[in-house]
């Protein structure tokens, strides 16, 4: 928010508790400002659309020139899922590559069968501005790792972070990352995630220390 009032952005809220009230407030700012002859570009949350996917779909040409030059193939992909844009485009560039990996992800937010809709859908859209002519499949969406909430930080979320961090030096966020890699390091440790996986860490740093009882430490 400080970054938003120092650049002068009209920041609106709804007031409402349920977080799908911003799209309704997306359109009706938008309506608001046709009216006063301006010509907005909504953008939805998280900024998923069929174009917005597309990055992620160039991502997947990026990470199979990779996976080649390491000679890997793995078995899966991870990431959480919340607006459901990322998984999307990854889904469509996993076609588009003929990846040798499932695309798996971890909802943070919705309910399972809104995620898979939505993945499906906006694959769909992103396939179709990329050329890609396929018919996909219902995406992989796990369930059971939100936690308390979205936003709001997991235990296993939390213990999952400690360990990347401690091993690995990465450092991944309680609202998205650490809880889609608690859900890959429960699989693994079951025997149902074999082999080479990879997880994408799609960003977290503004939300590193969202609800963190470390941040008076």
């Amino acid at each position: 928010m400080r970054l938003l009032r120092w650049l002068g952005v009209d920041v609106r809220f709804t007031g409402d508790r349920d977080r799908s009230s911003v799209d309704a407030g997306i359109e009706a700012v938008a309506a608001e400002l046709r009216t006063a002859g301006r010509r907005p570009y909504p953008v939805p949350r998280g900024g998923a659309t069929p174009l917005g996917a597309l990055g992620y779909v160039r991502a997947s040409v990026e990470l199979a020139a990779q996976l080649a030059a390491l000679a890997e193939r793995p078995s899966a992909l991870w990431l959480p899922t919340g607006s459901c844009g990322t998984q999307a485009g990854l889904v469509a560039g996993a076609a588009m590559t003929v990846a040798p990996y499932q695309v798996v992800g971890v909802t943070v937010s919705r309910p399972v069968a809104e995620s898979r809709a939505r993945v499906r859908e906006l694959a769909a859209g992103a396939a179709g501005l990329a050329g890609i002519d396929t018919l996909f499949a219902t995406p992989t969406v796990l369930d059971g790792w939100i936690g308390p909430g979205y936003g709001l930080p997991s235990a296993a979320g939390q213990a999952a972070a400690r360990l990347v961090a401690a091993v690995e030096g990465v450092f991944l966020d309680p609202v998205f990352g650490a809880k889609a890699m608690a859900a890959l390091i429960a699989e693994c440790r079951s025997g149902r995630a074999c082999g080479t996986q990879v997880f994408l860490v799609s960003g977290g740093a503004p939300t590193l220390f969202a609800g963190s009882p470390d941040v008076a430490a």
